[in-house]
């Protein structure tokens, strides 16, 4: 009987790009790492893959599950350790970030064929309120300055008169 449910070896099978969403504790790490072995079974690498989590702690976790999951396949006795080893090694270079630290990445990589700085930086909640607050005050600000709502204006201003 296998130790995973229906869905997570779906998941673990299935071929291409997945995307594996649940709650908290209910194996998605455990079925991630999975798939990773799996792949590396059949002859992938790290180098292949892309994992991305939601948040730094999970990347973390996954990181080192799967590293502790590679070291096993590399102590155990058989034809694949050698191949183990080494993946246990480019863990370290291994793409497995949150998806906000992938894509500033990929914007960083490629800032000269995006036209921005290449010191970009991500800002957290409590700098980018103000930003989305001016933002907002602004587009409504340049909203109400219309032509169109200047008339909608006028229409109400002569049903109330």
């Amino acid at each position: 009987m296998s130790e995973f449910t229906p869905h997570q070896e779906a998941a673990i099978a299935a071929h291409g790009n997945v995307l594996v969403m649940a709650g908290a504790g209910t194996g998605k790490t455990r079925t991630l790492v999975e798939r990773c072995l799996r792949l590396l079974r059949a002859g992938a690498s790290l180098e292949e893959m892309l994992i991305v989590t939601f948040t730094n702690a999970a990347a973390a976790e996954m990181r080192a599950r799967l590293r502790h999951a590679l070291e096993a396949e590399a102590g155990a006795a058989g034809e694949q350790a050698q191949a183990f080893s080494e993946q246990a090694a480019l863990l370290d270079t291994a793409q497995i970030s949150t998806l906000h630290s992938f894509c500033l990445g990929l914007v960083r990589e490629h800032f000269h064929e995006l036209g921005i700085d290449p010191q970009i930086v991500v800002l957290d909640e409590r700098q980018t309120r103000p930003l989305a607050d001016e933002c907002l005050t602004e587009l409504l600000a340049g909203h109400y300055r219309s032509e169109e709502h200047t008339s909608e204006l006028q229409s109400l201003r002569h049903l109330v008169c």
